[in-house]
């Protein structure tokens, strides 16, 4: 009799899991670009259509642009920290073109700017057909401020030709940059940690996170990029914008977006 009641008396004592919350609603726009078959995701037509200033985001095709006109020749050789201290420590420090993606670290830009000059930005932004290819202004801060612009659904048909290969840059540049776009928990810092993973698909998820206040739209934050999985392959761009936004806003967005439109999934841990 007492064998019997085991069972049921475990059921009883033993305190369920709870579940995982669901994701939040994208607080701001999100698309979703299927590479294979075409399909186009969005939570707000007219939101996603609208440009603002790209910020960090465009270390993306700063990067190609930098590689490509041999401004940058080798991305891991170290270009020298010009020692005025800023407010993000990890700048603070000699920086290559692979870990200046990945912390972000504006002078080292702003140095390949000016070397790469106003006419040859223009130029390829125009190949690129990115956003309003604006580069007017002070050279080491159009894509910061004013006047460069460019809506999500902009920065993912952009993301789209890079990942179907059809950019005109050589296949080393291109695949130097997607390589340095990925998130693994060799690359990740504090502030991207979450993309790493790991996955239950065994998705990889490459970005470039970006932020910056404009007049317009107040405190922007970005995230834009790829996710590869068995599921299929995936470019997507998050936007937020309002007044003091904390932390890397649309990367966390984006992660409930992507999990909520079963693109990425996470994976279960042992108990």
């Amino acid at each position: 009799m007492i064998r019997a009641l085991l069972p049921a008396l475990l059921l009883l004592t033993t305190p369920a899991l709870a579940d995982p919350p669901p994701p939040q609603k994208h607080p701001g726009c999100f698309v979703l670009l299927d590479l294979k078959t075409g399909e186009l995701k969005r939570n707000d037509a007219k939101r996603c259509e609208k440009r603002t200033s790209p910020a960090s985001t465009f270390k993306v095709p700063h990067a190609l642009i930098a590689l490509e006109t041999g401004v940058v020749k080798d991305p891991a050789a170290m270009r020298k920290w010009d020692g005025q201290k800023r407010s993000i420590s990890d700048w603070n420090r000699d920086h290559s073109l692979e870990s200046a993606i990945r912390y972000s670290a504006v002078w080292f830009f702003q140095g390949t700017a000016k070397e790469i000059g106003r006419e040859r930005m223009k130029d390829w932004l125009h190949r690129f057909n990115y956003g309003n290819e604006d580069v007017s202004g002070e050279l080491t801060a159009f894509w910061l401020e004013k006047p460069l612009r460019i809506s999500p659904e902009e920065q993912v048909r952009f993301l789209a030709k890079l990942y179907r290969n059809e950019l005109p840059v050589s296949e080393g540049t291109r695949e130097t940059v997607k390589r340095m776009l990925e998130y693994t928990p060799k690359t990740v810092t504090e502030r991207t940690k979450r993309m790493a993973g790991p996955w239950s698909t065994g998705a990889v998820v490459s970005g470039k996170t970006g932020s910056t206040h404009t007049k317009e739209d107040g405190d922007v934050s970005w995230l834009v990029g790829h996710v590869r999985s068995p599921k299929g392959e995936y470019v997507f761009a998050s936007l937020v914008t309002g007044e003091h936004p904390k932390g890397p806003v649309a990367l966390h967005a984006a992660a409930d977006e992507l999990q909520r439109l079963g693109v990425l999934e996470e994976q279960d841990h042992p108990y």
